[in-house]
């Protein structure tokens, strides 16, 4: 298991997963996703900790 927190990423660099595990709090009225913990991710497959991604860290075209 590595520990790669602090460059967001959606796919494991260790094992290419696309399957993150995250902390989240969802909207109790909606069912939708509130907020989710950045640094608290792992990948579901191999374990590696990860930071979680948002759509501001998506690389420009």
């Amino acid at each position: 298991m590595g520990d790669i927190r602090g460059i967001p990423t959606p796919i494991c660099p260790y094992c290419e997963s696309t399957l993150i595990n995250i902390t989240a709090s969802f909207n109790p009225e909606s069912y939708e996703i509130e907020m989710y913990l950045l640094d608290n991710a792992s990948c579901a497959d191999c374990g590696a900790l990860l930071t979680a991604p948002t759509p501001e860290d998506l690389p420009a075209a």
